[in-house]
């Protein structure tokens, strides 16, 4: 991994401003498997290995926020949080603490310092996805959103042998979809959709919010994005596991 992760498909440049965050931990195999998880959670990172190294990178750019292990090997990861936040220009940057320790006078000493959010190590995607969008967003959004690429067919139910057409959805949640489709629907429209995750049918009735049309602006892809209005609970599970499987694929535990 560079020390300036970026993914950015271009086909959502136009559309969504993603948001940069700094990673701080002396521990590599950490600093790699958060930073991976950070990626697909789909947020632009700068890495480094110490809070010297962090002040240097924050004096150069200032990030929406800064997640950082305790345990650093020369300025604690505490003495970090106290720099940010005792510095005018930039005590207004939110601070995540991500640690191994268990220590609760340091996770007190942590909070009463200004830490936006403490999270212990292995922390679930999910929740480190909420304590960023938390501490970052002004708007935080409640599940992860992620970026896919799977069957789908809105306007009816779809047979197991039937093809897919020319639909999909390429953003995901727990809550909705962006489907993409050369015939997008009247916004207010309710659909029923189908998605092939893993060849099972999820099937559920979905409001479309907002549509993209051809011509609609650069790398934007045509299509309709839409909130589930009705979804089974078994469904609901099996997209939030996807979603999981799918951010820790082939990543070590930590």
């Amino acid at each position: 991994m560079t020390e300036q992760a970026t993914k950015v498909s271009d086909n959502h440049i136009a559309s969504r401003q993603k948001s940069f965050a700094l990673l701080v931990d002396g521990h590599v195999r950490d600093l790699f498997t958060t930073g991976m998880i950070l990626q697909r959670l789909d947020y632009d990172i700068y890495i480094v290995s110490t809070a010297e190294d962090a002040l240097m990178m924050i004096e150069a750019a200032t990030p929406a926020l800064v997640i950082t292990e305790l345990s650093l090997p020369q300025m604690s990861g505490l003495e970090l949080l106290v720099r940010i936040k005792h510095d005018p220009k930039t005590k207004a940057i939110p601070v995540i603490i991500h640690t191994a320790s268990d220590d609760p006078n340091r996770e007190k000493l942590c909070r009463v310092s200004g830490c936006a959010s403490y999270l212990k190590k292995p922390v679930e995607p999910d929740v480190l996805y909420t304590s960023l969008q938390q501490a970052s967003e002004a708007t935080p959004r409640q599940y992860i959103r992620m970026r896919t690429l799977l069957p789908a067919r809105a306007g009816g139910l779809t047979s197991p042998g039937d093809a897919m057409s020319t639909e999909y959805v390429s953003e995901l949640s727990e809550n909705g979809i962006f489907l993409c489709t050369l015939r997008p629907r009247a916004v207010k429209s309710v659909l029923n959709v189908t998605i092939l995750i893993h060849s099972m049918p999820v099937k559920v009735k979905a409001i479309v919010l907002r549509c993209v049309t051809i011509g609609s602006g650069q790398f934007r892809e045509p299509g309709m994005g839409m909130r589930f209005e009705s979804i089974s609970p078994t469904d609901r599970e099996l997209i939030r596991n996807f979603i999981k499987g799918q951010i820790i694929k082939d990543i070590p535990t930590q």
